[in-house]
């Protein structure tokens, strides 16, 4: 008599190891923002976010409420994690990145990317505010040339802000090349050394004038 066949033995099921808060709050973070340097935001999904961060889905709505504000808290919190790394006596934060020093260009590329895709799902923008306080902030506390005032101080900030979270998408859509990646980063760069020919250009050093409202 033959013998009878043998069963296949199940797959063996992978047990995730249990967390506390904090713990799985760290690894979900970490795990959304390495995949939203990866994948647009609309394929981070709750799913591939925990398979990566080995934790259950269930996690998600648990500690973050929604996938949405896990991803807002994910690409801020990667954002600070470079913003606080650079602090540096010799060199302003700025030039730091301008100069090379911090690679955050594929990460101001997700931030803006991110960002856009969570206003569409409905985020409010006043969610991403703080941060980009922060960030205006402190490139304006750095800014120490006594003949630029502080109206020209903002509105180069500003400018430079635009440019450079610009840069982001533009360069996807144009298939810049790193040189001319780098070029924009120097033309950002020179609008603070070219602060007083700006101001005295545009009129920034005067007293701001109301218009007159039409009859």
């Amino acid at each position: 008599m033959a013998p009878a066949p043998k069963k296949n033995a199940p797959p063996a099921v992978t047990k995730k190891t249990r967390l506390n808060q904090a713990e799985a709050t760290v690894r979900m973070l970490k795990a959304a923002s390495q995949l939203l340097l990866i994948y647009a935001p609309g394929e981070v999904t709750v799913l591939r976010i925990c398979e990566k961060a080995g934790v259950h889905t269930s996690y998600v709505v648990r500690y973050f409420g929604s996938r949405e504000e896990l991803l807002c808290q994910a690409i801020e919190s990667a954002f600070l994690g470079v913003f606080l790394s650079t602090e540096s006596e010799d060199s302003s934060r700025l030039n730091q990145v301008l100069e090379g020093k911090v690679d955050v260009m594929e990460l101001a590329q997700a931030r803006v990317r991110t960002i856009a895709y969570l206003l569409g799902c409905g985020v409010s923008p006043e969610r991403f505010q703080p941060s980009q306080k922060m960030l205006l902030e402190s490139v304006f506390s750095q800014s120490n040339n006594p003949k630029v005032l502080d109206r020209t101080k903002i509105n180069l900030i500003l400018m430079g802000t635009l440019l450079f979270q610009a840069m982001g998408t533009f360069a996807e859509l144009n298939s810049m090349t790193e040189q001319q990646k780098l070029d924009m980063l120097s033309s950002i760069g020179y609008l603070s050394q070219a602060g007083e020919a700006i101001q005295a250009t545009l009129g920034w050093d005067q007293p701001a004038t109301k218009k007159k409202a039409k009859k």
